[in-house]
């Protein structure tokens, strides 16, 4: 099981609604399975930004900086499917890491439909759904 705070999934949703058409992309920060709050990173991607993602490696590690002096880790990446279900793609699973959380929003023509948290296993390289829990 994840948790996320109701804070950071409410400014997730926002973020994925405000970017759409295109997707936007972020790391996940707290400890374990819990998801304390977010930081949001650059989407390098411009050519397919309306299905892919790239996360900016200088954001990436200004999070991380961020996180370690607030006694936190990132946990996992969080991004948005434009038009899309909130499933991991292939392209999604090449470049996951195992263990780490993947946190997916689902938005259709601007407006959240739904979310989903899963974790690529190591044994396999397949991603698990994993329930998730606002609290």
């Amino acid at each position: 099981m994840v948790t996320i705070t109701a804070e950071a999934h409410k400014s997730i949703v926002k973020r994925a609604e405000e970017g759409y058409p295109f997707e936007i992309c972020g790391v996940l920060i707290g400890k374990g399975n819990k998801i304390e709050t977010f930081r949001e990173c650059r989407n390098l991607n411009t050519e397919r930004a309306r299905d892919r993602y790239e996360l900016d490696p200088l954001s990436f590690n200004e999070a991380d900086d961020w996180a370690r002096e607030n006694s936190m880790e990132i946990v996992g990446i969080y991004h948005s499917h434009p038009d899309h279900p909130s499933l991991p793609s292939e392209t999604d699973r090449q470049r996951a890491w195992p263990g780490w959380i993947y946190f997916i929003v689902s938005v259709y023509e601007g407006k959240y439909v739904d979310d989903h948290s899963w974790v690529l296993r190591e044994s396999d390289s397949m991603f698990e759904e994993v329930k998730s829990e606002r609290h």
